[in-house]
């Protein structure tokens, strides 16, 4: 008979992974273990807004920059043909 392919599948727990290796520990430190025993949901929240903002403002920035360059290397190679 042949198994489901859910027995053939084992599931790996990280944080007990990281409690078992003290390699782990070394290079993490000690509480280095899961964010969310750390902080609060509306703290992970406020966290996860104010660094999607600050991704945002500065790909925003750099988008512009880029395309700024660019249509401007075209231009220059216009004007120089």
């Amino acid at each position: 008979e042949h198994e489901s392919d859910d027995d053939s599948y084992e599931v790996l727990d990280l944080t007990e992974y990281a409690r078992r290796h003290h390699w782990w520990n070394r290079l993490f430190g000690r509480n280095s273990g899961p964010i969310v025993e750390k902080y609060s949901v509306a703290t992970q929240i406020v966290m996860g807004g104010v660094t999607g903002w600050c991704a945002g403002f500065l790909f925003q920035k750099v988008g512009k920059l880029a395309a700024t360059a660019v249509g401007g290397g075209f231009l220059l190679l216009q004007v120089c043909s």
